[in-house]
C-alpha cells in the first residue's frame, strides 16, 4: 500500500472512494461537508437525514455522477465530536480501507478530522488503514480476481503537506510493525516454534540493523535458568531465550536510560501436566502475543530511531506434557537465585518470565522494565476484553505507562498490587510458589512477576483479554490485534523527549 498526500481541493481527487467522516452534530452546512453538498445537490442532505446521522459505525456510500471526480462518496459515522479522539481516528481509517478492500477497490482517499496535529492525525490514519486490511488467513489460497487497495491519499491543507508526509512514514512504519506481530501471533505452533520464532527475531534485527542473542537450552542451563528450562522440558522443541538490542547512533549508546521490555513467548500452551480442556485450546498458539509484540515494537523503533537505549526479550518455549515434563510438587531454582515450587504447571508464563526480567534487570542493565504476557484468565473476568490489566512497582513509572498507553489509544487499567496478596505467594518449601488461590489471579500473577524485578521500577500488563479477537470488527479482523506494540513504542518516544529535555 503506498501513501500520497493530495493538498489541492478534495472534490478534484480521482479516487475509487473518497472517506469522510461525519459528526453527530454535522449537517450540510459543516465547513467540512459543504463543498460535498455543493457538489452533490441534494443527494448528501438525504443521506445525512435517512441513511446515516453519524452515529459512530454508520456508513453509507454516495455513487457520483458528477461535480467530483472520485466514484464514490463513503461517509462513515464518527460519534459525537467531543468524544472523538486518536483511537477513534484510526478506527474510522481502518474502517474505511476495510469497506474499500471488500469492494475489490484499489484506490482511496481519506479527509482527516479531528482536533489533532498534522503529524499526529497523518500517523494514525496510515495506521489505521495498514492495520485494517490485514488478512490474517496466512494459508488460505487467494482468490484468483483479489485486489488489494494500491494507494491511500490524505487530503489535507497545504500549510500541512511537510507534517503529513513525515506522519505518513511514522504511522506506515509503526503499523507494519503491528502487523508482523499479528503475524507471529497468527501462525499454527507447528509453523512457529521457539527456534523458528528465534530465527524470525534474527531475520528482522538483521534487515532493521538491530542486535540480535538467542540462547538455547545448553546456555540457559549454565546460566541457571531453571525456571525458564522447566516450562519447556516436556516439549521436542527446544527453548529459547531472544534479547534484541537497539542503540542510538552517536549518543554513547543512549546515556543512562536504558528500557528493557519483556515478553512473553509461550508458543503452544497445553497447560502440561495440569492439562487443558480440549474446548478452545487451539487458541493457546497465541500464548506469545506478548513476545510478538515486543518482537514487533523493536522493529519500529529500528526505523523510528529514538535517542534511547532500548532492549527486547521474549522468553520463548512449548509447554507439554510428557515424561520429562516438570510436575506440580517441582522445586525450580530461578536465574536470580530464589527457588519456586510448582502448584500449577498452567501457571507457566509467570516462570518464563520471571528468569527473562531476572537477566534484563541483572545482566542486561535495565533501568526501566515492562513485560507484557497474555497470562491469567483472571484478566478477563476483572476486565473483559476490552482493557489490559496494569500493575507495577513505581508509581510515576506506572503513570508513565498510562499515559502513553493512553496516547498510543490502547485501553489498559490499573490493579492494585497491595502487600497482602503477597501473602497468597508464600510457600511451605520454597521461597515462593507459582499459585496462590483462586481469588485475585491477575494480582497474584503479577505479584510473583514482582519478586524478580527488584527494584528496578517495573510494569506488567496482562493482555489476555486484548491480544486478540473472537470474530470481525468493523475496523479490524478476527484473530491477533498486535495489541502493545503501539504503547511500547510510545513509551520509548515520551521517556526519550523527557530525558532529553
Amino acid at each position: 500500500m503506498k501513501f500520497e498526500v493530495w493538498t489541492r481541493d478534495a472534490r478534484a481527487l480521482a479516487a475509487d472512494a473518497l472517506a469522510v467522516f461525519v459528526f453527530e452534530e454535522d449537517s450540510c452546512a459543516t465547513p467540512e461537508l459543504a463543498p460535498f453538498d455543493e457538489a452533490l445537490p441534494g443527494l448528501l442532505s438525504s443521506a445525512l437525514g435517512e441513511e446515516m446521522r453519524g452515529k459512530a459505525g454508520e456508513t453509507a456510500t454516495l455513487y457520483v455522477t458528477g461535480g467530483m471526480e472520485a466514484k464514490r462518496l463513503l461517509l462513515i459515522g464518527a460519534g459525537a465530536a467531543a468524544d472523538f479522539d486518536i483511537r477513534a481516528l484510526r478506527r474510522l481509517s481502518a474502517q474505511a480501507a476495510r469497506i474499500v478492500a471488500k469492494k475489490g477497490l484499489t484506490t482511496l482517499g481519506i479527509v482527516p478530522r479531528g482536533d489533532f496535529n498534522p503529524l499526529e492525525a497523518a500517523a494514525t490514519v496510515a495506521d489505521g488503514a495498514l492495520t485494517g486490511v490485514y488478512d490474517p488467513a496466512l494459508y488460505r489460497k487467494p482468490k484468483e480476481d483479489a485486489k488489494a487497495i494500491e494507494s491511500v491519499t490524505l487530503c489535507v491543507a497545504p500549510t500541512d503537506e511537510e507534517a503529513t508526509r513525515r506522519g505518513v512514514q511514522r504511522g506506515a512504519a509503526l503499523a507494519e510493525a503491528i502487523n508482523f506481530a499479528r503475524t507471529l501471533a497468527q501462525e499454527p505452533s507447528n509453523k512457529l516454534t521457539p527456534v523458528e520464532m528465534a530465527r524470525r527475531a534474527q531475520a528482522m534485527a538483521e534487515r532493521e540493523g538491530l542486535t540480535c542473542e538467542v540462547f538455547g537450552r545448553d546456555q540457559m542451563a549454565a546460566m541457571g535458568m531453571g525456571a525458564l528450562l522447566a516450562v519447556g522440558q516436556g516439549s521436542a522443541q527446544e527453548p529459547q531465550l531472544i534479547r534484541l538490542s537497539y542503540r542510538p547512533a552517536g549518543s554513547g549508546g543512549g546515556g543512562d536510560l536504558r528500557i528493557a521490555f519483556v515478553g512473553k513467548g509461550i508458543t503452544f500452551d497445553t497447560g502440561g501436566i495440569c492439562i487443558k480442556p480440549r474446548d478452545a485450546m487451539w487458541e493457546m498458539k497465541y500464548d506469545m502475543a506478548g513476545g510478538a509484540a515486543v518482537i514487533g515494537a523493536m522493529q519500529a523503533i529500528a526505523r523510528l530511531k529514538p535517542p534511547v537505549a532500548v532492549d527486547g526479550y521474549v522468553a520463548a518455549a512449548e509447554n507439554m506434557p510428557s515424561a520429562t515434563s516438570y510436575k506440580p510438587g517441582d522445586v525450580l531454582h530461578s536465574y536470580d537465585g530464589k527457588t519456586i515450587e510448582v502448584i500449577d504447571t498452567d501457571a507457566e508464563g509467570r516462570l518464563a518470565l520471571c528468569d527473562a526480567l531476572a537477566y534484563a534487570r541483572k545482566d542486561g542493565g535495565a533501568t526501566h522494565l515492562v513485560d507484557l504476557a497474555t497470562l491469567t484468565g483472571a484478566v478477563m473476568v476483572a476486565l473483559g476484553q476490552e482493557r489490559a490489566g496494569l500493575m507495577g512497582t513505581d508509581a510515576a513509572f506506572i503513570e508513565r505507562v498510562k499515559q502513553a498507553a493512553a496516547a498510543a489509544g490502547e485501553k489498559v487499567w490499573q490493579l492494585p498490587l497491595d502487600e497482602e496478596y503477597g501473602e497468597l505467594m508464600k510457600s511451605d518449601i520454597a521461597d515462593i510458589k507459582n499459585l496462590g488461590n483462586r481469588y485475585a489471579g491477575s494480582i497474584t500473577a503479577a505479584w510473583f512477576l514482582r519478586e524478580f524485578a527488584g527494584d528496578t521500577p517495573w510494569a506488567h500488563l496482562d493482555i489476555a483479554g486484548v491480544a486478540w479477537l473472537d470474530g470481525d470488527k468493523p475496523d479490524m479482523a478476527k484473530g491477533p490485534t498486535g495489541f502493545g506494540v503501539r504503547t511500547i513504542v510510545q513509551l520509548v518516544e515520551q521517556m526519550a523527549a523527557e530525558k532529553n529535555a
